[in-house]
């Protein structure tokens, strides 16, 4: 058997077992973007192009990041240390607001290269004007993404409101989302890397109507729905002002038969525990975002309850400004740390779940486990290649138990990314990544943000966030 490229004499752990799928000496072969062969070393007869010795090395299925912005990364920094109620509108929304298009796609590109050096090799990516993104970062990168365009219907006059007076709508800006939407699903229907999702922002955001119409598409076209559900306190009050004050989210979603198997709901922190058993039972999947919920609203989802009702969850980054990246690493050990926490419980999300959720939950939560997600022959060859002999993973020993497994999760950074592999192909080699100029991206980032936070200045100041008085006070 000929194969492009041969992994071999490492640790894999594949999730092709229902647990971790632990193969202690192992090789793992791929041709054409398709793994050929995973199994132990010395039942391998093949004859590999290249191979890539992994003697001391972890082979895992390629990482899973099922929720971000990450167009926002260049305002890492701007927006964080405020009350939640201001986040949005008070402290993020004048940066964000004086971004270009350019100036999305650079933040991108530095967000996404964060996250392939940390493991990642699929985002689910959410942004308006989506396919910028994908045909200038995502495609020419080798990185694999779940597009959601984003269909909000928030008129501009919505900045000047208070949190208890309803935004107001437009409907042609939300039919017109709706319909580049479409766009998304028509462009990339080929595409072996690419798959997309409707992405209707949030239930505060969108009128009914046009929900009932996504909806009904999905259903029509057998797709899925990304969206922001209970995400906090602004949310709640929102709903109540616009739908009366014994409404939730959940139970409007409901009452518009959003509530399904199609629905993939980031956040869900506000929702309550009866709410979220229930979303479990009909088949919702959770995108968690712990980082990004601890800093914006102080809370930790409930990504440990969600699972333990049946739920499936994946875990995302979000955006870099509040909880400050796109390390996938970081996140993991974020999210079991939290969780523990959460629950007064030192069990709770223990390394060997938080391996499953990175990858194999994770591409179930986006619905492309069929293809990705665990190292099993026939599926696409997305994999990552961890260095162990590293000072904050080292030392790994195998017996009594398989060190290398919690040492990853709470240990593991972006330092011991070694070998990426999307679809068959070489993206980051040796540490580095081989599909983008990194000296540029980051020169690129670094100018574009100094522009985009000095046009954004008057504005910033005008919002008055709490930050501002930090400023003011010499803090910042």
């Amino acid at each position: 058997m000929t194969s492009d490229l041969a992994i071999t004499n490492t640790l894999a752990l594949t999730m092709g077992d229902g647990r971790l799928g632990i193969v202690d000496d192992a090789t793992i072969a791929l041709k054409d973007g398709d793994l050929t062969y995973v199994g132990p070393a010395n039942e391998f007869d093949g004859n590999p192009a290249r191979t890539i010795d992994g003697t001391g090395r972890v082979v895992l299925p390629g990482l899973v990041n099922v929720h971000a912005h990450t167009g926002l990364t260049l305002l890492r920094g701007g927006a964080q240390d405020v009350p939640e109620i201001e986040w949005m509108n008070r402290a993020l929304g004048p940066l964000s607001e004086a971004m270009t298009t350019d100036d999305e796609i650079a933040g991108a590109r530095l967000g996404v290269l964060e996250a392939l050096r940390s493991g990642v090799t699929t985002v689910g990516e959410y942004a308006a004007d989506v396919s910028d993104l994908v045909d200038a970062v995502y495609d020419p990168m080798g990185v694999r993404v779940v597009a959601a365009e984003t269909i909000n219907a928030v008129d501009d006059a919505a900045a000047d409101l208070g949190p208890d007076e309803p935004y107001p709508l437009d409907e042609e800006q939300g039919w017109a989302g709706l319909e580049r939407n479409e766009d998304l699903f028509d462009t990339y229907a080929d595409h072996d890397r690419v798959s997309c999702l409707y992405g209707p922002q949030a239930l505060d955001m969108v009128p009914p109507e046009l929900l009932e119409e996504i909806r009904d598409r999905a259903v029509e076209h057998d797709r899925d729905i990304h969206m922001h559900v209970a995400q906090g306190e602004r949310e709640h009050r929102q709903i109540q002002a616009r739908y009366g004050a014994d409404e939730t989210t959940v139970s409007v979603l409901d009452d518009l038969g959003i509530v399904s198997e199609r629905l993939l709901a980031a956040h869900l922190h506000n929702a309550t525990p009866a709410e979220r058993e229930h979303l479990a039972d009909a088949g919702v999947r959770m995108a968690a975002n712990p980082s990004s919920i601890a800093a914006i609203d102080g809370i930790t989802p409930p990504i440990a309850e969600y699972r333990e009702y049946g739920g499936v969850a994946g875990i995302g980054t979000d955006q870099a400004p509040g909880p400050g990246g796109h390390d996938f690493l970081r996140e993991l050990r974020t999210t079991a740390l939290l969780a523990k926490t959460k629950r007064t419980d030192p069990t709770a999300f223990p390394a060997w779940e938080a391996l499953r959720v990175a990858t194999i939950e994770g591409a179930k939560t986006l619905g492309i486990d069929d293809r990705v997600g665990s190292l099993e022959a026939g599926k696409r060859a997305d994999l990552v290649v961890l260095d162990l002999d590293h000072p904050s993973t080292a030392p790994v020993v195998s017996e009594p138990l398989q060190t290398a497994v919690p040492n990853l999760i709470y240990g593991a950074n972006a330092g011991l990314v070694d070998t990426v592999v999307v679809e068959g192909e070489v993206v980051l080699e040796n540490g580095m990544v081989t599909t983008v100029d990194e000296e540029a991206v980051l020169e690129s980032a670094n100018e574009r943000a100094a522009a985009v936070f000095d046009r954004a200045g008057d504005a910033w100041r005008a919002a008055d966030s709490e930050l501002v008085g930090r400023v003011a006070d010499g803090w910042l």
